[in-house]
């Protein structure tokens, strides 16, 4: 298929291409977060590569992705980090949500679905906090990845006025939960939004759409890298990771 996605300026059928896949769960309930997890989970999303494919170019992938809790502590001590005011002591403090989306190459579209993005979030109590380019290294990719690419970007929301508690710790416990269930709401409100404007998002139950954004998660507790890549390229490309 020689046509091309308005997202990813790659071949469509790149994009267009789903199967099934091996799914593994890693965690330790007796120690704070680590890197080690990470590294671990890593390790066991490379141990199913054959669950996967190998594209032409012997270096592309048909996809893999990992699922962590949020890295508060990197993306607060970055340089420039739009949420470096925030409290990492107290850890029952409501945190801001974190979106992961991908985004069109092509910077007037990719301006256009951000600035969608925010008025969303505005127009339902999210206080817009800012953006974060992810880090990569489009390096690592074979040609059939790189050709198909989005751009990669967070971005940070405070949550609704009525969603923060200071009382006791199952109060916070049920205004978080509904901050998480704000945020799903608000992650389906933006693929109405962006067809309303004459854009389009990734939907699951029609994943060969041709779309200008994917949000590959949005939440205050976890967050997701994925990519057309090989298990063993992810830690490479993704250099949060």
């Amino acid at each position: 298929d020689p046509t091309y996605s308005n997202m990813f300026d790659g071949p469509t059928a790149l994009v267009k291409e789903r199967d099934a896949c091996g799914v593994g769960f890693i965690a330790n309930t007796k120690h704070p977060a680590s890197h080690k997890i990470l590294t671990q989970g890593l390790s066991a999303l490379t141990c199913m590569e054959h669950r996967g494919a190998c594209g032409g170019d012997f270096m592309s992938g048909d996809g893999a992705g990992i699922m962590t809790q949020i890295p508060w502590e990197l993306l607060v001590q970055e340089e420039n980090s739009v949420i470096a005011d925030l409290d990492l002591q107290d850890e029952n403090a409501q945190r801001p949500g974190v979106g992961f989306v991908f985004l069109p190459q092509d910077e007037d579209r990719r301006k256009a679905v951000q600035t969608t993005i925010e008025d969303v979030c505005k127009a339902n109590e999210l206080d817009f906090m800012g953006w974060r380019e992810v880090p990569v290294n489009p390096d690592v990719l074979g040609p059939l990845a790189r050709a198909a690419s989005p751009s990669m970007y967070q971005f940070f929301v405070q949550p609704p006025a009525r969603l923060l508690s200071d009382k006791d710790h199952q109060e916070k416990q049920d205004m978080q939960d509904g901050f998480e269930r704000t945020l799903y709401l608000v992650r389906r409100r933006f693929g109405v939004e962006l067809e309303n404007r004459g854009l389009t998002m990734a939907q699951q139950d029609d994943p060969e759409s041709d779309v200008d954004a994917y949000v590959a998660s949005f939440s205050s507790r976890t967050m997701v890298h994925k990519g057309m890549v090989q298990s063993s390229v992810l830690p490479l490309f993704y250099q949060d990771l």
